[in-house]
């Protein structure tokens, strides 16, 4: 699935849920508290804390990471795909 394609979904599922209104700073304030989120299973999982940290709850908090990325991609009328090419080519020339 194209980056291009989730961002469309992500803007649609916004709109079903009224979330159109949301503003880039309130979007980014939401990934960095999701951030926080990872790090905390992350630190469970890798025994730093006395808790059971749960990969599944791991895989939620990265994936409410990427939808929070598209969306403030959408937010601030971005297209990922193109910049996704690009980086791959930078990368490349980092080898």
């Amino acid at each position: 699935m194209s980056l291009k394609k989730l961002q469309e979904d992500v803007r649609e599922h916004d709109r079903r849920l009224g979330w159109v209104n949301d503003l880039p700073h309130q979007t980014l304030l939401h990934i960095v508290e999701e951030l926080g989120e990872v790090s905390r299973e992350l630190l469970k999982c890798g025994d730093y804390k006395p808790q059971q940290g749960s990969r599944q709850r791991m895989s939620e908090e990265i994936v409410d990471l990427l939808y929070l990325n598209l969306k403030l991609a959408n937010l601030l009328g971005l297209d990922l795909d193109k910049t996704w090419e690009d980086i791959g080519e930078r990368y490349a020339e980092k080898i």
